[in-house]
């Protein structure tokens, strides 16, 4: 009976080891200096409303997921036109930290499906 135990626990080790639940995220260094380009930089404030270039968007969570609506689909490919002409696949999400996890991972989840890079800013950590 311990045999069958050990071996079950050797199965689910490596069984873990393989999965992988992640979406790949480059994290930008905090140095207190940036060279993202500011135009393609899409903001969600504390109250869920986003901004992007640093225009308020008149959109919000539920045109966005799980299916996009006709107003989703629309800022979706606003954005698509914008790194189509920086040629730049990379989205620079500023988050506040009010801001649901979900809603983050749902902006994530639509980068990986237009296949664009994501960088998440921070503040520089104080010492």
């Amino acid at each position: 009976m311990t045999d069958l135990v050990f071996l079950l626990l050797i199965f689910f080790i490596i069984i873990s080891t393989l999965v992988s639940n992640g979406v790949n995220v480059d994290l930008p260094s905090s140095n207190g200096t940036t060279s993202v380009n500011k135009n393609i930089t899409l903001s969600i404030k504390a109250d869920g409303s986003y901004s992007f270039k640093g225009l308020p968007m008149s959109i919000n969570r539920t045109d966005l997921a799980p299916k996009p609506t006709k107003k989703g689909l629309a800022f979706i490919s606003q954005i698509q036109a914008e790194m189509d002409e920086q040629n730049e696949n990379i989205l620079y999400l500023q988050v506040d930290q009010a801001v649901l996890t979900g809603q983050t991972v749902e902006l994530i989840g639509i980068a990986k499906d237009n296949q664009w890079k994501v960088m998440l800013g921070a503040n520089p950590a104080k010492k």
